[in-house]
């Protein structure tokens, strides 16, 4: 049975991940900020259909809204986190955000057969500059929104059924977007902020004490057992207790994964950093 409409994603979701992207993908250059200005918006094809005939509309709102988000930045006073992010902690004045391109570019395309869900999206995203980068190139992003039928307006991210029935287990949290659901479909998962160079499944909004990739919830195939591997700066707890980090650094200064795993149990609280803390629950076999 298909999935109901209610199921596919908004434009206000698409929207909000563009936005996010742009974050994500801030380049530096100088006291200048450049941010990615061109983007390829993947779909499943139950959501790009529903998309394509008001993609004009989408388009010209979310141009809108980007540059209101331009706009945003460059009047706001810089947090102490945003200059250090981009090197600026030290430098006087402020960093003046541009687009290297007139305008912004937003394309919609069904994504590749069985490699996203209804309810999801992938965009690929450069800084302009001509000649168009390859699709892929740039900052990367996914980011998982499904929707139920019932309480529309609230601001959390539901499961839906189809995802649920297919799920190894469900990781629930609250982070700077509210409540939100995450269905683990695949053996292992990356968890964390994620970022330009950094690929992760559950990406979080919150403060930089979250690393990039934070850590990593596998699943044994065999046996059913989960493991979770700490990789962050400052830490990874399951059920408050801290467990150990399976990163090191080389006498050359270079990150080495020990490959460290901690057994996860069935239903355990797990603690990033002490910032933000992801109900984790195994979807018993059968």
């Amino acid at each position: 049975m298909a999935e109901s409409p209610a199921s596919a994603l908004t434009g206000d979701d698409i929207i909000s991940e563009l936005i996010r992207n742009v974050d994500v993908g801030l380049f530096k250059v100088g006291h200048t900020v450049l941010l990615p200005c061109r983007f390829n918006v993947y779909l499943h094809e139950q959501d790009f259909n529903l998309i394509h005939p008001i993609a004009q509309v989408v388009r010209r709102e979310a141009k809108q809204a980007l540059t209101e988000h331009l706009d945003r930045l460059n009047k706001a006073r810089p947090q102490p986190g945003f200059m250090k992010k981009l090197g600026l902690a030290n430098s006087p004045g402020k960093p003046e955000c541009k687009i290297l391109e007139k305008d912004w570019s937003v394309e919609f395309h069904r994504g590749e057969e069985d490699r996203l869900r209804p309810g999801e999206m992938e965009i690929y995203s450069d800084l302009g500059t001509e000649p168009k980068a390859e699709l892929g190139v740039g900052a990367k992003t996914t980011f998982v929104t499904r929707h139920t039928a019932e309480e529309p307006s609230a601001p959390t991210a539901r499961i839906s059924s189809n995802a649920s029935e297919r799920a190894f287990a469900t990781l629930r949290y609250n982070d700077q977007r509210g409540e939100k659901v995450f269905a683990m479909t695949r053996e292992e998962i990356v968890i964390g902020r994620g970022g330009k160079a950094v690929w992760v499944d559950l990406k979080l909004e919150g403060p930089p004490d979250i690393s990039r990739e934070h850590c990593r919830i596998r699943r044994d195939a065999d046996t059913g057992t989960f493991f979770v591997k700490n990789l962050s700066q400052y830490g990874t707890a399951v059920n408050g207790r801290a467990i150990p980090t399976s990163i090191e650094r080389s006498e050359q200064g270079d990150r080495v994964d020990r490959n460290i795993e901690v057994p996860l149990p069935q239903a355990a609280k797990i603690a990033l950093a002490d910032v933000l803390v992801i109900e984790f629950e195994a979807k018993q076999p059968g």
